[in-house]
């Protein structure tokens, strides 16, 4: 009892943030970051202060090498053009593990009957290991952007929800030191040609499957109240003796402030251009008024104000304004979608848990840009098969059309484009995940008003019975399960004030 005592005393919650660098490296030494000696080194060896460290780098120890190219990290890092050093490692997962999760959606629809909801959602946890071709692995950036080079060549080829294996990516690069990756585009068609038929065979599997649970068959009972507990683990007994020792307040987040410290988001910065001359004449007062009143019941138009600037290329409204093939002055505005990063500390971490993705987004903004940064997204969909909406970031948009020249189009280089568009997979996965993650906060809100309805019950009974359903899905306890409802149903007002903001 004595030692229980006084290990509970002497624990001590170190201060993260004010840690020096050896310190912190005592306490992470299987991790890395921009503390280590390994990142200090490189940043003195590239001749740079400027770094960009992700969470899957910061995620690994300093000797770690990729499983397809076997680089290890000194090998991996490399300058971007804008002379940050890039430190970065991507989860890579299987797609046909999303397409798997669809199918189950569209034929299971969500049951009034709550075991069935049970059934279904444990159903296609099961299902997702025999469906997927590997699992989710830790790859090198410039493995994951030679994967998106690959599917990008053969897009008019391969399946839209084909995933290469890594041990596939293996076989179809050319790996240097210190840069990115050559593909042979020949090779890697032969490695989807061997992977085909094994990949419709997995797909037609989970469409089979989906369609038998919603027929009724392999149905598991569904145990009633908290689930067993099995032996008790030492680990258990050391975090309560933790938990009850930390001053009081602490919320046990300490791998939390530990990546927060160890990750670096310097910008990849923009490589100087010189501002273009403008080869127009600006439009005059009258015409400027006429491309107004043109647009003066334009939405977007309206909203942007007398003094916006564009968030890419700076211009103001008389500056977009430019001649068409007929002579006439034009302008117009736009509304796109700006993802940001999740900031709020219990989102990330429940989100973390079910996502693959090193990208977290929590919320999105409408930004209004020009007509000309519109456009550039608009000519690369054009031009290259494979791309959404999405491919290019507002941060990608400054940086190719730096320097834009007043009343006329932006000169872009679309080579540098693509590769910007395919180095934002993980961000358009990220995308994904939150859609799909606001899907399912919304679902969770509509089932407790529609158990309200059919039931005649309080909102608190009826979050209780969606509450359970989420824990006896997930093996949870019963309070986890009402804590997770009322987290997913916090994120639906969240999403659903940003559309009433905007609205």
């Amino acid at each position: 009892m004595t030692e229980t005592k006084a290990l509970s005393v002497a624990i001590q919650v170190p201060d993260i943030d004010s840690l020096p660098d050896g310190e912190l490296y005592e306490i992470a030494h299987m991790r890395d970051g921009r503390w280590s000696g390994l990142t200090k080194t490189l940043l003195e060896q590239f001749g740079t202060t400027k770094l960009d460290l992700n969470s899957g780098w910061a995620s690994t120890w300093t000797g770690w090498s990729c499983p397809c190219c076997r680089r290890e990290k000194p090998q991996m890092a490399r300058m971007s053009p804008g002379g940050v050093l890039l430190c970065r490692l991507e989860f890579h997962h299987d797609h046909i593990g999303d397409l798997t999760k669809r199918i189950f959606r569209e034929r299971n629809a969500r049951s009034e009957d709550r075991d069935i909801n049970i059934q279904v959602s444990r159903a296609k946890d099961a299902l997702l290991p025999l469906v997927e071709r590997f699992e989710p692995t830790l790859i090198c950036i410039d493995c994951n952007l030679a994967e998106g080079r690959a599917k990008l060549e053969l897009t008019r080829e391969i399946d839209a929800d084909f995933t290469f294996a890594p041990s596939e990516i293996a076989t179809f690069i050319t790996a240097g030191k210190n840069r990115t990756h050559e593909i042979d585009v020949e090779k890697a068609r032969t490695a989807w040609l061997a992977a085909r038929d094994d990949f419709t065979d997995r797909t037609d599997f989970a469409t089979r499957m989906a369609q038998r649970i919603a027929g009724g068959r392999h149905r598991r009972e569904v145990a009633p109240g908290q689930r067993l507990l099995g032996p008790i683990q030492e680990r258990d007994i050391v975090y309560r003796l933790f938990a009850a020792a930390v001053p009081p307040g602490y919320r046990h987040r300490l791998g939390t402030l530990i990546e927060a410290r160890s990750v670096s988001n310097d910008s990849a910065g923009q490589s100087p251009k010189p501002k273009r001359k403008a080869v127009v004449r600006s439009p005059t007062d009258s015409e400027f008024a006429a491309v107004e009143a043109a647009q003066g019941e334009t939405k977007a138009w309206i909203q942007a104000g007398p003094d916006w600037l564009c968030p890419s290329c700076g211009r103001s409204k008389r500056e977009i304004c430019r001649k068409s093939n007929r002579g006439k002055w034009t302008a117009r505005i736009h509304r796109v979608v700006d993802f940001l990063p999740e900031d709020d500390e219990e989102s990330f971490t429940r989100r973390r848990s079910v996502v693959s993705s090193q990208i977290i987004i929590g919320s999105y903004r409408r930004v209004l840009i020009c007509h000309d940064c519109r456009n550039v997204t608009a000519e690369l969909l054009r031009r290259k098969a494979g791309f959404d909406e999405q491919c290019l970031t507002l941060d990608d948009l400054r940086e190719l059309v730096e320097g834009a020249a007043p009343h006329s189009p932006h000169q872009v280089d679309f080579e540098q484009a693509t590769a910007m568009a395919i180095a934002n997979a993980p961000l358009r996965e990220a995308i994904e995940a939150y859609e799909d993650h606001r899907s399912r906060a919304i679902e969770v809100l509509a089932d407790v008003k529609s158990t309200m309805k059919l039931m005649g019950w309080s909102w608190s009974k009826a979050r209780d019975i969606v509450g359970y359903e989420l824990a006896k899905a997930h093996g949870w306890e019963l309070d986890e399960g009402d804590i997770h409802a009322d987290w997913l149903l916090r994120e639906t007002r969240r999403g659903l004030d940003l559309d009433e903001a905007e609205a």
